[in-house]
Order: structure tokens, then sequence, then C-alpha cells
């Protein structure tokens, strides 16, 4: 039995032959098998229990901020927690396969459930099967297999399966369920089923499952092998400088979500105008302005107009005169923004004292100051606590903020107050990034940061990075140009959440040519994440 521990991954669509080759393959190599399409089945449960709809992306981030999904071994497979609860079975349903389609494709979902998935498979030892296993969540997995089969193969297979374990339905429904979930995960705008470039392709139609795991076994022996036999010293020798990206890093799910509902909009005769930028992001912003969507900087100087409200949100005020011109107004308004504003109504409703970390010229903490009154303050992470003479107070935060000066602002108040109410309105997508970028930082000789110099969230990822080597923030490819990397080894690269994928691409392409590599991705997937061993 091979002693070193890889990471296995195996992908391909529903009823290939993934989940049973994936069990047996990791008894057969000794390793943990993990089974990731249970999270988001488990997900999609949560979704349908709370009545929740998977079109109402706002009330899906929510669930995500409540939801606790455990996964524990045992010999028979994994068990899959819910809340405390086992839902190993009720999860395996036909109504909640579909679901599970749907629900993978949202961003924010995707986000925790990869997040997960890598802790638990970052030290090898694992086999995890899905759909985005091999160019998603783990690109540099050394073993990468695509499973396909017929789609009535796989029909029957499942019709089978669901047969075996009591639960009633019929052949037809089966196919028509895995036809259009092949269509959904394939169409999906984030991280499609698709096969890694590098991924061998296992065609199951006509093998029994014993030739499945016996042959991916033989194949993953001979990658062990081979990994042995290679020097890693000389490898990392033969190329001077090491370029990986963070693990979350780009389009967090509330930009990429008004980014579309803008390139939505239809421009016709009627003028179409952001109340200022988008988002922080110039190439974006130019993007839109070619399309025909102008930028206006104040409310009353449009009337009769469609008008897109920017991810960062406006003031109340600004949306009354918005509506009292008669315009159309289509409100790209983050989720998460949203929610801060919602909870500062309900504060102010109950006579709190609210404070509120953040940037005080940011659009977004002008926008959610709008909905407090007198008793709203904003703080900087250095400003000094403002006098307040009550003795309960609520906190909350720019949903861009870092969680750690949310949580010293707190300890320095608890000793103040007889009551505080703390609201963390922090992006999960922000954490997500910060936390990745600085465990990059600290691994890297240099770290690029890309994205809009105006960026909230970009700005403190580059603060956050210099702490820990030399930090550069970029706007694009372009800036790249007077950087001399020779004296790196190791180069991080982040984005911030304005950040689309064509533009990481782009850097990395020029930082490749830079380090004397004149190879070229077309695509995110192809760029090496950060693992703790990349430099």
């Amino acid at each position: 039995m091979p002693k070193r521990k890889i990471i296995v991954a195996i992908d391909g669509p529903a009823a290939s032959g993934k989940s049973t080759t994936a069990k047996e393959l990791a008894k057969k190599l000794g390793y943990v098998y993990l089974d990731t399409g249970a999270m988001y089945r488990a997900c999609a449960l949560q979704a349908m229990r709370g009545g929740i709809s998977l079109n109402d992306i706002s009330s899906i981030v929510l669930m995500l901020e409540k939801i606790d999904i455990q996964i524990s071994y045992t010999e028979e497979g994994n068990i899959i927690w819910l809340n405390g609860e086992d839902v190993s079975q009720q999860i395996r349903t036909p109504e909640i396969s579909s679901s599970a389609s749907a629900i993978s494709a949202i961003p924010a979902v995707r986000y925790k459930m990869v997040e997960l998935q890598r802790k638990l498979g970052k030290n090898g030892g694992v086999v995890l099967e899905g759909r985005d296993i091999g160019t998603y969540v783990f690109p540099e997995a050394e073993a990468k297999f695509f499973m396909v089969a017929d789609l009535e193969v796989r029909a029957k297979r499942r019709f089978k399966e669901l047969a075996e374990k009591g639960i009633k339905t019929n052949y037809i429904d089966v196919l028509k369920e895995l036809k259009e979930r092949d269509e959904a995960d394939a169409n999906r705008s984030l991280a499609p089923l698709k096969p890694a470039e590098d991924a061998i392709l296992i065609d199951t139609s006509n093998l029994t499952i014993e030739e499945q795991v016996h042959k991916l076994y033989e194949i993953t022996c001979r990658i062990i092998e081979k990994i042995d036999n290679n020097n890693s010293d000389k490898e990392l020798g033969e190329r001077k400088i090491k370029i990986r990206l963070a693990n979350y890093l780009g389009y967090c799910f509330g930009v990429k979500r008004a980014i579309q509902m803008a390139k939505d909009a239809k421009v016709t005769e009627k003028p179409v105008y952001t109340l200022g930028e988008l988002i922080h992001n110039p190439a974006i912003v130019q993007e839109l302005e070619e399309q025909g969507i102008h930028i206006v900087n104040k409310a009353e100087e449009v009337k009769n107009s469609t008008v897109i409200i920017r991810s960062h949100g406006i003031t109340k005020e600004e949306y009354k005169i918005l509506k009292e011109n008669n315009n159309e107004i289509i409100d790209a308004t983050c989720p998460y923004v949203k929610r801060t504003h919602t909870i500062l109504k309900h504060l102010v409703k109950e006579n709190y004292p609210v404070l509120i970390l953040g940037d005080k010229q940011h659009q977004e903490v002008i926008g959610i100051r709008s909905y407090g009154n007198e008793k709203t303050f904003v703080i900087g992470e250095d400003d000094p606590i403002p006098k307040i003479k009550e003795k309960r107070l609520a906190i909350m935060a720019q949903t861009t903020q870092r969680i750690e000066k949310l949580q010293e602002l707190v300890y320095k108040l608890l000793s103040n107050f007889n009551e505080l109410r703390v609201f963390n309105t922090i992006c999960l997508a922000t954490t997500q990034r910060q936390k990745a970028a600085e465990e990059l930082a600290q691994e890297s000789d240099a770290m690029f940061v890309i994205g809009g110099l105006k960026s909230s969230n970009t700005c403190a990822l580059a603060k956050l990075s210099s702490v820990y080597c030399p930090t550069y923030h970029i706007e694009d490819e372009k800036q790249l140009a007077s950087i001399d990397i020779s004296p790196y080894k190791c180069i991080g690269i982040t984005a911030g959440a304005s950040t689309p994928e064509e533009m990481i691409i782009k850097v990395y392409n020029v930082l490749l040519q830079k380090s004397g590599d004149f190879k070229t991705v077309t695509s995110i997937e192809e760029i090496p994440m950060f693992k703790e061993e990349s430099c």
C-alpha cells in the first residue's frame, strides 16, 4: 500500500459511479473519503425546511450564517450532520438532488462549502468526489479523474440505487432529473462541470464497480510512485519564481450580481445611469459606459430615467428623490449591505444608541448611516470612542471591515456598558478573502493585490498583506512594467471583490513572463492555488 498521502479528485456528472468508486478507492488506499455533494444536499435540505426559495439569494446568505454542517467518518461512509441532526438519508431524495444542483450554483454557498472541503482535504490522504474538485476546489490535486457514462446507463444506476434505499420514483423521472442536472451543472457561471486539463477520463458505461476501483487504484499508485521518484528540490529549482493565488479572491457574489443586473438593463431611448460608480473597478465602469450606462453623482440630476443603485447602496434620502423624480430603479445593492440597513432601522425603533465601525467617507457607510438618527455614530479603526451617556449600546460594522477590528472594539466597550448588542454585519466573502490573503502573505516573498485603488476591501487586503511581506496594490497588468520581481522566489496574488477573473489572469500571465516563463493561461482554474508546501 502506498505510503505517500496525496489528494485524489474524482469529478463527473451525477450517477457516473463517483461516490461508490471513491468510497472503495479510499478504503483500498487507506484514505478518508469525503462526499462533497452531500454538503450541497444538506444546504438544499436546510433551505427546503425553512421554506426558502433558491432564487432568494438574500435569504440563502442569511441561512448560511446559521447553518452548521459537520461530517464524521465511519467504515460505512460519511455521516452528514445538519445542525446536529444526522440527515444522511434525508438528503438522498430526488427532490433534494434537483435542488442541490441549483443551490450549488450560488456563489455564497460554494464559497462556504469549498472552504470546508479545503480544510478537510488540505493535508492529503483523502479522496474527494464532486463536480469541480479538480478544477476549482483542489486544482493542484496530484491525482485527478473525470468519470463519465452514457445518460441512460446513469439513469438506470440511480433508479436502482433509490429503489434499494426504499425511495419510490420512476425511471422516466430519474432520467429527466439527471438530464436537467447535467445541463445546470455544465452551464453554471461559477466552476461549471468540466474535466480539468490534466484529468484522466474514465468511461464507466461498461465497467463494474470493482473494475472502476481497480483501474483508479492502479493509476493512483503509479502517480504516487512517480512523485516519490522525482527530486522535488530539483523541480523547485527549475523555476526561479513560484506564483500562487489566494484560495479566495476576486468577485464576491454581491458584485457579480450587481454587474449582471447592470448588463441586463435594457438601454433604449430611456437613459440608464448608475448613481455613483457601480463598483470600484475602473475597467468595469468603462465597460458599462461603452454599453450606454453612464454615471451620475447626484440623485437630483436624474429624472424619467432608469437608475441602477450601486452595490454599496445609497442613502434613504437619495432613494426618495429618485422615486419622486419618476425614475425606474434597479436595486443592485449587495444583500449584505441591505441587511445592515434593516438592522439599523430596527435598532432606531428600539431607541438604541448605535456605533458603526467603518470609514466615514465610504459610500456604503454614508448609506448605512442615513437609516440612523442623532444617536447613531460612525467610528474608524483609530478613532476615539464617542461619549455615549446611556448604559446600553448596539454595535455593527461596514461589510468590508476586518472581524478582528470588530472584536477589538467590542472588548474595549465591554466594561463601559451594562448591555452591549453586537451584530456581525461583516460579509462572509470579505472574511474569507482577508484570511486567505493573510495566510498566503505569510508564505510569500511578495504580494500583488489587484483591484481599484478606491476599493475599501481591496485596500484592506493590501494593508493586511503588507504586514508580512512587500505588497503591491495594482489596478491592472500595465502597472507591473516598472516592478522588479527578480528578488522574489515566492509571489502571492489576491484580488478585491470588484476584480474580474479576466484581470487576475492578465496579471498572472505578465508575472509569468517577467519570471522568464512565457506560457500563458486562459482560465482561472489553470492558475495554481496556494498550498502551505507550495514554496
